[in-house]
């Protein structure tokens, strides 16, 4: 990584906010300020590629549940995911 990339991070952090909101972003909320599908949220968290969360089944389960963390979704988009009140 180069001196540049370092304190770009450097300045990220510093920039960050004291506290995330608690629970999980919602795949339709992270597809919409990425600009891509869905689907494509799912797959890179599925395959590994895409570092903002987890994909997880429960054994006996063909349901896929997902856990995209707030702080992991604002690392590598730089968006702080903002709940709704009352939702």
């Amino acid at each position: 990584m180069s001196r540049r990339q370092d304190l770009r991070i450097l300045a990220a952090y510093a920039n960050a906010p004291e506290q995330f909101p608690s629970g999980n972003v919602p795949v339709a909320y992270a597809a919409k300020k990425m600009g891509k599908d869905a689907c494509f949220i799912r797959a890179g968290i599925e395959a590994g590629w895409l570092p903002i969360g987890y994909a997880f089944r429960k054994p006996g389960s063909k349901k896929i549940n997902y856990y995209i963390s707030p702080k992991l979704f604002w690392e590598v988009t730089g968006v702080l995911y903002q709940p709704e009140k009352g939702a």
